[in-house]
């Protein structure tokens, strides 16, 4: 048994095995809508970030809505985050419950190139990776080492219970580079988030009508290796279980006239694109606690 050691991640581990459903769901309302009103810094951020997604004032009453929305979302990804190590083939479709699009990952493997499945902060992002782990996919998850060692060990040992091996990355190491080329060419797939810039190459991009810059490493690997990049979403529906979408493939292949950093800016702005249009239908999901267009901005004017 996995417990998280960090104690607000273990104080929702003990509340997510001890309380009945209902009372989950009702306690998370509650706190939700005291956090909007009590986290004022966090309130600001998000009311600007989701304004932008949604093509309004940040006052706006719909604005608020969904931001104490996204809370309460919030409140329920953490939830199921801590308790993600139960998942197994068996109560796999209590927690997600459709699937679409999974034809793609299937021909990228019977191709033989691998896969790079990329997802933006939306929904519960974690659950993609053991969407695959639990079928015996051979995946590995690339990620950033989180500031905090409690955090950080503990994802990786829960992912490591799944069968979800961790990559920690340095975006400027070429050793990891080809690591994660090593890992195409022997038909593995390799998972990521696509919406930080945290380092490494980068794109300049239009996303909801900001120019703002993308990482765009995953297109160079992807164009070395012929693995397709396959945009994967999980949300969380209605009825507080969730669905798992693949967006067809990006394919990065030379092109006559177009230049190698003309072809990996068009194809990340097609994925930032993709994203735009999936998070657009999901403001609520997409978790950003900070102020989104002013830490990526590649200038301080709207398009």
């Amino acid at each position: 048994m996995l417990f998280p050691k960090k104690p607000y991640l273990l104080l929702t581990y003990i509340f997510a095995k001890t309380a009945p459903r209902w009372w989950q769901l009702v306690q998370n309302k509650v706190v939700s809508v005291c956090l909007y009103y009590l986290w004022g810094s966090k309130q600001r951020v998000l009311h600007t970030n989701t304004a932008q997604v949604m093509g309004l004032a940040e006052d706006d009453p719909q604005v608020k809505e969904t931001v104490i929305q996204l809370f309460r979302n919030y409140g329920l990804y953490l939830r199921d985050y801590v308790l993600i190590h139960d998942l197994s083939k068996e109560n796999y479709k209590e927690t997600v419950a459709s699937e679409i699009g999974t034809e793609y990952i299937e021909k990228a493997l019977a191709d033989g190139n691998g896969a790079i499945l990329i997802t933006p902060h939306l929904g519960n992002w974690e659950l993609g990776g053991v969407t695959f782990a639990l079928r015996g996919c051979p995946i590995h998850a690339l990620t950033l080492k989180d500031d905090e060692d409690m955090v950080q060990d503990y994802r990786d040992e829960v992912r490591g219970s799944l069968g979800i091996k961790t990559i920690h990355v340095d975006p400027n190491d070429h050793g990891t580079i080809l690591k994660m080329a090593r890992l195409l060419r022997d038909n593995q797939v390799i998972a990521m988030l696509g919406d930080r810039l945290v380092g490494g190459k980068k794109s300049e991009v239009v996303f909801f009508g900001r120019k703002v810059y993308f990482p765009s490493g995953a297109f160079v690997l992807a164009q070395a290796t012929g693995a397709p990049i396959i945009p994967v979403f999980i949300t969380l529906r209605p009825d507080n279980k969730y669905q798992a979408w693949m967006e067809k493939p990006i394919m990065v292949t030379r092109q006559p006239g177009i230049s190698n950093d003309e072809l990996i800016a068009q194809k990340t702005q097609e994925l930032a694109s993709v994203f735009e249009k999936n998070i657009r239908k999901h403001p609520d999901q997409w978790y950003q606690f900070f102020d989104y267009w002013s830490t990526y901005s590649s200038e301080n004017t709207p398009t």
